[in-house]
This record gives C-alpha cells, sequence and structure tokens, in this order.
C-alpha cells in the first residue's frame, strides 16, 4: 500500500516531475504491483489454498470482487456522464460498451480495477497451483513455465490476458514461499543479508537486466516488513486489515479518468 501511494503522489506529467520524484515514480513503478501479485499469493496459500475447498473460493472472490467492481464502475459511469468534460476518457452506456468493459477490464471507466480481473484468473486456477506443489520437480516446473509466460507473451488485453501471464510468476512465488515458510525460516534470521543482496541485485537489474528489478524490489521489502515486525510491530496496525477500501476510496480523488 505504502509503495502504491509513494508512486501515486507523483504521478503528473512525466514532464513536470522533478528529479527526485522521478526517482519515486520510477522506482515504485518498477515493482509495486509485483509485490501486490507476490503478497496475494503468499496470502492466499496460507489462508485458503489446500484449506478452503475450491467452490467456498470462487464464490468468496465473487463476492469480494465483484461488488466492488460492479459498483464503483457504475458509479464511475454516472460521474463521466455528468462531469464529461473533466473526464479524459468519455464513457458510453450502449450494450457493446458494457460487453467491452466485461471482455477488457484494462478499458473499463475504472481502469485501475484491471488488478481485480487477473486476480481472479489466479484464484480460479487453484486446483492448478495445488497440483504443482505435490512434489519439487511439478513446482519447479510450474516456475519455469510462468518465468518463460512472463517474458514471452502477447499483448492480449481480452480478459487481462496479458497481465495475467506478465504477473503469475510473482503470485506463484509468493505460493511458494508461504508453503515452504522461506520467509520466516531462511529470510527473517538473516534479514539484513538478504536486505544488501536485494539492494545490489536492484542495482545491477537497473544498469543491465530489468528482469531483476521486480524480485529486487520484492525481496527488499520483505526485509523492511521484517525489520518494522521487529523494532515497530504496531506501525500498521490501526489500518492493516483495510488496506483493500483504502485503495478502493482512494482512487476518485486521485484525478479524473
Amino acid at each position: 500500500m505504502l509503495w502504491v501511494v509513494l508512486g501515486h503522489a507523483v504521478l503528473h506529467d512525466e514532464g513536470s516531475r522533478l528529479a527526485w520524484e522521478s526517482v519515486i515514480f520510477d522506482t515504485a513503478y518498477s515493482f509495486h504491483m509485483a509485490l501486490f501479485m507476490f503478497i496475494s499469493g503468499f496470502l492466499f496459500m496460507i489462508t485458503r489454498l489446500g484449506k478452503w475447498p475450491y467452490g467456498k473460493t470462487v464464490l468468496d472472490k465473487i463476492v469480494r470482487f465483484g461488488i466492488p467492481f460492479v459498483s464503483f464502475t457504475v458509479l464511475a459511469f454516472v460521474l463521466k456522464l455528468a462531469f464529461p468534460s473533466e473526464m479524459s476518457r468519455s464513457a458510453g452506456t450502449g450494450a457493446a460498451d458494457i460487453l467491452h468493459i466485461v471482455l477488457y477490464p484494462n478499458d473499463n471507466p475504472m481502469r485501475e480495477f484491471w488488478f481485480i480481473a487477473t486476480l481472479f484468473w489466479f484464484f480460479l486456477a487453484m486446483p492448478l497451483w495445488k497440483l504443482s506443489l505435490r512434489n519439487k520437480a511439478l513446482e519447479w516446473t510450474m516456475l519455469a513455465a510462468l518465468a518463460v509466460l512472463h517474458l514471452f507473451h502477447p499483448e492480449q488485453e481480452f480478459l487481462c490476458l496479458n497481465r495475467v501471464c506478465h504477473y503469475a510468476v510473482f503470485f506463484y512465488i509468493g505460493v511458494l514461499l508461504a508453503d515452504g515458510s522461506v520467509v520466516d525460516r531462511l529470510i527473517r534470521p538473516n534479514v539484513y543479508w538478504f536486505a544488501l543482496l536485494g539492494i545490489l541485485l536492484y542495482a545491477f537489474g537497473k544498469i543491465f537486466l530489468q528482469f531483476l528489478m521486480p524480485f529486487a524490489g520484492i525481496l527488499v521489502s520483505i526485509c523492511i516488513a521484517l525489520l518494522l515486525d521487529k523494532y515497530f510491530p504496531r506501525a500498521f496496525f490501526t489500518f492493516r486489515d483495510y488496506t483493500y477500501q483504502i485503495f478502493l476510496m482512494g482512487i476518485f480523488p486521485s484525478g479524473p479518468d
């Protein structure tokens, strides 16, 4: 949530950004959505995968995602139709327009909701994740396949499939780290070394191989979280259960779309 806030705080025209604003923007946007998908996979493994039946999980996500998606989309329609001159993108109300919203979530009146469609695909793939966790060979095969998909996938906006292909590897890494208790077993006891490794990988990726940057950003963020948990355990105590709602309510004030 903090990386999203930092990235959006300087989300104005590139030519009008100060140098330090560009640094914040470039840093946040280099990994903050990959981090979000990683956290989603991590928490999905802890709370749902192997614990909830498939039907109950899908129904839970339909309710949790579907209600905000529909209600905020309708509200966006109302605002766009009421104040068309204030909006950068118009909205139609015909049957073709409604169908387009469903089939192309990234072009929704609330296009910030593309992540909902993307995450929903990952939750629908729950049986696939469970199958891959049966043994190490399947885990590595799945990880390799998703890495290839991340690097080489068609730019297909239909049903957000391009975003699914791009972010699936981060979601799955979250699943794997939670399944193996890697954070508590390996990273927590060596948090400073892993933080240094993440910083070095990020710097290397910045110069030579950008593919490393989201993974390095995830690693550094894990280390920051562990250090906060150790020294300031109540830093986010008052709002940690409401970050989804905070994001939803912060969309409209962020600017006309």
